[in-house]
């Protein structure tokens, strides 16, 4: 009888303390909260995107959270190009913008330019003084051969902010989008007038390859007149009527403009395609690392894309060809009745970004800035130069 009340009692024990376990794990999921920067810094190998989600306050709209913009370091020593703007189309009163180092503390988001870093001693102390919940964004406009590496620095940032499409914030030069309906009014003869072949405003002259191409061109018949601080390597210069960068005075009576690139990198795509090139209604003729072809890069249609050719000989007679026939050079203007050069800002790109939630990638600047992203277009270009 003993026996059978002490396993009675064992086993009324143990379905108690079950019973307890299963109340205060049920109490425990219910009030434990997944700590915010968990969505912050989980980057699981097996998952490609984490997201920034609300982490002022349980059950706050993002759009509704109020931001507070550090930019901590300067652009070159000048003020960070990221300026308020009410023509984001939404609201943006929720975000404020500081260069104050002393709101580091109270800063939601923390931007850092690549040419500009601090030193890794002050970067390992500001990652000391860091909320859990604050965001550092690494910011560059140069192409990745002219950024320091980032190998050393890649686990303090959570999010790149650049050109082209493998970033997390697309930062572009320009840009642009598809309009809504087609616009048939564009239906100016863009030929009408235009008497000279190719322009190029070009001052640095370490760009290897733009030098060699124009250089094959120029012996293929191609017209190109130069200007800028590297005429006197070629054959013809023009006087520029403009201080710094080309403008509508230098380029009116010439048919394309010579959009190449410095650096062959991958998304790497600047203002001498946008604005030497669309701005002044001239074809661009480019040279670079990126694949034109792709519309959240460039424009379709809109450009004369060097390495789409078999050879420099065949780009050259193709220019030639499109330089003396009307319909075909206007042809490269169709684009304007599909798409519009819009008027976003790095602000609104930013702003729009963070209310709905940025997505992140694991490793972001090594993989954004990893430099075989300029040594294979290299390399391909190397080839191709050299067909007959």
């Amino acid at each position: 009888m003993e026996i059978f009340q002490w396993k009675l009692f064992l086993i009324i024990g143990s379905f108690l303390i079950a019973y307890l376990i299963l109340i205060r794990d049920l109490s425990f999921k219910n009030t434990y909260k997944i700590p915010s920067y968990y969505h912050f810094f989980n980057r699981s190998l097996n998952t490609s995107f984490n997201t920034y989600e609300n982490i002022e306050k349980p059950g706050l709209p993002i759009q509704s959270r109020n931001f507070l913009i550090l930019t901590y370091t300067t652009f070159f020593g000048d003020p960070f190009p990221l300026s308020p703007s009410s023509e984001c189309g939404f609201n943006t009163s929720n975000f404020q913008i500081t260069n104050n180092k002393e709101q580091f503390k109270n800063s939601d988001v923390v931007m850092f330019h690549s040419r500009n870093m601090p030193s890794m001693q002050e970067l390992i102390h500001l990652n000391n003084l860091r909320g859990k919940d604050q965001l550092w964004i690494y910011f560059t406009m140069e192409s990745i051969y002219n950024n320091p590496g980032v190998n050393d620095i890649d686990k303090y940032f959570n999010a790149s902010a650049t050109y082209g499409v493998d970033t997390d914030i697309p930062f572009p030069y320009r840009y642009h989008k598809k309009r809504l309906e087609v616009v048939e009014s564009f239906n100016k003869d863009y030929f009408l007038n235009k008497t000279r072949m190719v322009a190029w405003a070009v001052s640095n002259c370490n760009g290897d390859a733009r030098n060699k191409l124009a250089l094959k061109l120029i012996s293929h018949g191609v017209g190109i007149e130069v200007s800028g601080g590297c005429a006197g390597r070629f054959p013809k210069a023009f006087s520029s009527k403009c201080r710094g960068r080309p403008c509508y005075e230098d380029l009116r009576d010439f048919k394309f403009y010579f959009s190449a690139e410095n650096s062959l990198c991958d998304g790497y795509i600047t203002e001498k395609y946008w604005s030497s090139g669309l701005d002044f209604d001239v074809i661009p003729i480019v040279l670079g690392g990126s694949n034109y072809s792709d519309p959240r890069l460039a424009i379709p249609g809109s450009f004369i894309d060097a390495m789409s050719f078999d050879s420099p000989k065949k780009l050259a007679d193709y220019i030639l060809d499109v330089s003396s026939n009307s319909t075909k050079y206007n042809s490269f203007f169709e684009w304007k009745k599909h798409w519009q050069l819009d008027s976003s800002s790095f602000f609104c790109m930013l702003c729009d970004k963070l209310r709905n939630g940025v997505n992140f990638r694991t490793n972001p600047l090594l993989k954004t800035m990893n430099r075989e992203k300029c040594t294979r277009p290299q390399e391909k270009f190397n080839i191709w130069i050299n067909q007959n």
